[in-house]
């Protein structure tokens, strides 16, 4: 599996949402969901990102870049050059490890949905018979955005992990958290994301694009809130966002608090946990930090 792969893990809930329709626009007038975080004297900028991307996403527009260039620390999801990729697959993202997940044991809707897909992408489907569903499922993603000029290497995170090189690098996950919350979900779970990778449609995948670019938060929460927890199952709502977003705003409070950490922090998470009434926004105010939203007010 290419190293590119491993990128997408900690976005498959932010990748398969579809979502409404607008042109994308150039990099410097995109307004994806930035914030400043001010608590205890220490401050931090909170960047919502995407993992996937491309050339003319960067550079970013001008208020972000000058916060990367005022930054002291990076602090990601999860630091992959800190994984041990194979290991980790091995352990989490195998099918044969789990009763119910292997290529025989596709349910019927399943095996309705994926014959004309692995008829049209016979070399797809050979190769990821041996991966878990959900492993599955972030492969199809991950090659339909490559098929429409998507690259996780033009990911955000990964591009300022790379542009900003010399700066320390935290993480607010664990890579094999991530892996273990991912194989969680039970066989009929796991399936369902792989008919979803399948059946969205490629106008689907960009206008996900599209709304992150816009900046439109409203709009994003509700994607989430229609493609996670529709017909009222709030399963993977609440184990992929809501208490990664607990996880993740005590990281934030945590590494602020250090006296060991310079401010300020550069802070890029998806921008699916930034949006909405249980975001890590909302848990960060609810911790007593000052949080601004910095396309609306002023952020220094």
């Amino acid at each position: 599996m290419a190293t590119s792969q491993w990128r997408l893990i900690a976005s498959i809930c932010f990748l398969a949402l579809t979502g409404w329709s607008t042109k994308a626009v150039s990099a410097e007038t995109d307004k994806p969901p930035f914030y400043q975080v001010q608590w205890q004297g220490k401050s931090a900028y909170l960047l919502g990102s995407i993992h996937i991307g491309r050339a003319d996403f960067y550079p970013l527009p001008t208020q972000i870049e000058t916060a990367l260039g005022k930054a002291k620390g990076l602090v990601v999801e999860v630091d992959m050059n800190k994984a041990n990729s194979n290991a980790l697959l091995r352990q989490y993202g195998r099918a044969d490890k789990t009763k119910g997940l292997d290529w025989q044991s596709r349910d019927k809707q399943t095996v309705e949905s994926m014959t004309p897909y692995c008829a049209a992408t016979a070399n797809v489907c050979q190769s990821i018979q041996s991966f878990a569903p959900w492993l599955q499922a972030t492969q199809v993603n991950l090659i339909r955005y490559n098929n429409l000029g998507y690259s996780t290497d033009y990911g955000v995170d990964m591009q300022l992990m790379a542009r900003h090189a010399a700066l320390p690098v935290y993480q607010l996950e664990t890579a094999e958290s991530q892996f273990q919350l991912l194989a969680s979900f039970d066989s009929q779970a796991q399936w369902s994301m792989v008919r979803e990778a399948i059946s969205t449609s490629d106008a689907d995948l960009l206008s996900l694009i599209a709304a992150w670019r816009s900046g439109n938060e409203a709009e994003l929460d509700s994607i989430m809130q229609e493609q996670m927890g529709g017909e009222g199952d709030t399963e993977m709502l609440e184990k992929i966002l809501w208490r990664r977003n607990h996880v993740m705003a005590d990281g934030i409070i945590k590494l602020m608090g250090s006296t060991e950490i310079t401010s300020p922090l550069f802070v890029v998470v998806g921008a699916g946990h930034v949006v909405g009434d249980k975001s890590v926004v909302q848990l960060l105010e609810q911790a007593g930090a000052k949080v601004s939203a910095c396309w609306k007010q002023t952020c220094q």
